[in-house]
């Protein structure tokens, strides 16, 4: 039998766990009414490089007007990698390593960024370094405990600006993961030995978890590819209270006869 390779993957996960704990307004706009929010970003820099005429390697933002800019364009990388180190208190070494900019512009990048979204410092930052101050650590929405257990200062707080998302969003995919594993397990008769086949019966045919990812394999065939792309988002687009409001992260499906050979589903 032909299989099909079905790579199930959390949409920016953790920038949105960090969007709806600080709340950082901008980028939780930007997520529920569907915009690409680290192209938005690099519009936003892009308005503040251009208009105040600052010079940046690469020509990075001074090929075209900032309205103008696409996903195609490495800017969308740069700012995607500033959202993901900002966000978690990246120094500016390790972000200038990160983007491959000299240290000066780095630092003038993280400064862009923050002037733009005072919301991370003022907000998801100040709140993590609170809980750590006087409770030692943090439970995520699905609630696990995390405790921090180094001295108090700017590597631990960086540690768990990043822990935050990254716990929740791990959280949340262990449990994606075994449902989708177990989703017909109660429909197994019972007394059933546990043989490797009785096991893959219970559930979807699991190959591989990649970061925030699930991966399968099912038989390649219209009927049970859009099945399979159903139960796991069922199983895995859950609703995650974060500070009193409710957060469903979305899973974006692509399809192939590889993992290396895959495109994105839009049925």
């Amino acid at each position: 039998m032909k299989y099909t390779w079905i790579s199930a993957d959390y949409s920016q996960a953790e920038a949105r766990v960090v969007a709806w704990r600080g709340p950082v307004t901008s980028l939780k706009t930007w997520f529920i009414n569907g915009d690409d929010v680290h192209l938005m970003v690099a519009k936003m820099i892009g308005k503040v490089v251009q208009e105040n005429k600052v010079k940046m390697p690469r020509n990075l933002w001074g090929h075209k007007p900032w309205q103008e800019l696409t996903k195609q364009d490495e800017e969308r990388q740069v700012s995607k990698n500033t959202v993901h180190g900002n966000n978690y208190g990246l120094g500016v070494n390790k972000f200038a390593y990160m983007t491959g900019l000299p240290v000066r512009f780095a630092a003038t990048l993280q400064t862009i960024y923050h002037g733009l979204l005072p919301d991370i410092r003022g907000g998801y930052h100040k709140w993590i370094e609170h809980e750590i101050n006087t409770t030692g650590g943090f439970t995520t929405p699905m609630g696990r405990r995390r405790d921090f257990y180094d001295i108090r200062g700017p590597d631990l707080y960086r540690a768990a600006y990043a822990g935050y998302p990254q716990s929740t969003v791990g959280d949340l995919l262990v449990n994606t993961l075994c449902d989708v594993c177990e989703v017909f397990g109660s429909e197994m008769p019972e007394g059933r030995p546990l043989t490797p086949e009785t096991i893959r019966n219970m559930g979807l045919d699991v190959r591989l978890q990649l970061h925030d990812n699930v991966n399968v394999a099912v038989p390649d065939d219209a009927e049970s590819i859009a099945f399979a792309i159903s139960t796991i988002k069922k199983c895995g687009e859950v609703p995650l209270v974060i500070n009193g409001e409710t957060l469903i992260i979305p899973m974006d499906f692509k399809v192939g006869p590889t993992l290396g050979d895959l495109e994105s589903w839009s049925h």
